[in-house]
């Protein structure tokens, strides 16, 4: 018997798990998606509190870090369509 050729069902059913794995991995990157764009909105009402009180001077790493997951809010959840359910 050739090892080129599958000899198990198991490996013939096996070529189909890529499509459902890709599938599955859209089905959730839509809710990720979704969750990153609404954070990279509502993050910013975050910072206003934080430069009014004067507490980013307290703790800049903090708001550093606020920052940064800004960024990757925006980056993540860019191609988000909020009409589109």
């Amino acid at each position: 018997m050739s090892t080129s050729e599958p000899s198990t069902p198991a490996q013939i059913a096996g070529d189909k798990l890529p499509r459902s794995a890709l599938s599955a991995v859209a089905s959730l990157l839509v809710p990720v998606r979704t969750a990153a764009f609404w954070s990279a909105v509502a993050l910013p009402l975050v910072y206003l509190p934080l430069v009014a009180t004067g507490a980013v001077w307290d703790r800049p790493l903090m708001f550093c870090a606020l920052l940064a997951l800004n960024a990757v809010a925006f980056l993540v959840g860019h191609d988000h369509e909020p009409t589109r359910a």
